[in-house]
């Protein structure tokens, strides 16, 4: 070693001495000041003066000093924009979480996007794991589409296995090890379900290692998505760290009701995901719905397009629309109360489902009608819900 460089390591090593030892002189007088005595305390004073007089200090600016921290405007407007997989509900680059029940449609939800991912990014390789093996029939004529579309851009990893967690660590390993080496070509990993894949430990995810490999590929470049379950009261299983370590997560849930899944957003972090919904046939997914019409219950599904169809003949105070909802015994045959329909028509003007206006020449009557008088789309399965 040359005597610069000793030189140079010697002098850095006294300061990192110097400022321990300043450190530890601080912590003495803080914690032990009741049974010090003033002599004593000026005493460390003194010795703290000393040893403050023999650091180095740099004569730059506080802007200066840290300018390598702080952003500029440029530095913000050079920020590139967030990618999405899907519009609003995947993004780029992340470890995302779908947490649901047994049957609330979340392979199937995930699945479906499977064919808008490798289709709008022909850099993208998507490998999906499938510890749960059985596939419903729609899913796997949709998996048998996309293996004759993507050939080798699209993997299903699905046998059953011995030790499935020590397999697939293994695989997510080497996935880290082949997405580091090529930068140019994205990995999407989904996993189904994170309680098999992950390292578990006395009958529980290791949270030591939970997304151990995860990390590696999503600092790479590549983008993970993971399904995991609640238990059978709707409660989450297992640690809570699956989702705080998550960068986003989704609960999905299933209204039977109306044939809808419901995506909703739990954990956003700094992604603006969205809520979602999705109407399904034979519980296979048809198309994407608004969420405000899916996420409700099947009285106020009914209550919305009755009204809906009601205004669509014209404009309505909202005396009149009580006494309609009377002579068709709709809170009799709905247990619903005035108040709750009050409530509802409120709402769903706040929505702009249908219009609100109140009018002073009318006492302050409250008018509903709908805008321009355009009918809205009718709710799924109005039919079955006995609606004419």
């Amino acid at each position: 070693m040359s005597e610069i460089v000793s030189k140079i390591e010697n002098k850095i090593k006294l300061q990192e001495k110097i400022l321990v030892e300043i450190e530890k002189i601080n912590n003495i007088i803080t914690k032990n000041k009741d049974i010090l005595s003033k002599d004593e305390i000026n005493q460390l004073i003194e010795e703290k003066t000393v040893l403050e007089t023999k650091v180095i200090r740099t004569n730059k600016s506080f802007d200066e000093k840290f300018k390598h921290l702080f952003c500029t405007n440029k530095d913000l407007e050079d920020l590139p924009p967030t990618q999405w997989l899907i519009p609003s509900v995947i993004p780029n680059n992340t470890i995302g979480v779908f947490i649901g029940t047994a049957g609330s449609g979340k392979t199937s939800v995930i699945i479906s996007y499977f064919n808008e991912i490798l289709k709008n990014n022909d850099k993208t390789y998507l490998i999906f794991i499938n510890t749960e093996v059985v596939l419903s029939d729609s899913n796997k004529l949709i998996i048998q589409t996309l293996f004759n579309r993507y050939h080798e851009r699209f993997r299903y990893a699905g046998k059953e296995l011995n030790d499935m967690s020590l397999e697939y660590q293994i695989l997510l390993q080497e996935i880290a090890e082949q997405q580091l080496k090529s930068p140019h070509i994205k990995y999407i990993i989904v996993g189904d379900s994170l309680t098999l894949i992950s390292p578990r430990k006395n009958g529980f995810i290791e949270v030591e290692k939970l997304y151990k490999y995860e990390k590696k590929i999503r600092a790479a470049g590549g983008t993970i998505i993971l399904i995991h379950h609640t238990n059978k009261a709707g409660i989450f299983a297992d640690t809570q760290q699956i989702e705080n370590y998550a960068d986003y997560t989704y609960l999905v849930e299933r209204n039977n009701f109306n044939s809808c899944i419901l995506l909703t957003p739990k954990k956003a972090s700094r992604h603006a995901i969205e809520n979602k919904a999705y109407l399904t046939e034979n519980r296979q997914i048809i198309k994407e719905i608004d969420f405000q019409i899916a996420n409700i219950s099947r009285q106020e599904s009914c209550f919305v397009q009755i009204i809906i169809d009601l205004l669509a003949d014209g404009e309505m105070n909202q005396s009149e629309i009580i006494k309609y909802l009377k002579q068709i015994s709709f809170f009799t045959k709905y247990s619903i109360g005035e108040k709750k329909v009050i409530a509802w028509l409120e709402k769903w003007a706040n929505t702009g489902t249908w219009c609100c206006e109140k009018r002073l020449r009318d006492k302050n009557s409250k008018y509903y009608f709908l805008k321009q008088t355009e009918k809205l789309e009718n709710l799924p399965n109005k039919d079955e819900m006995g609606i004419k």
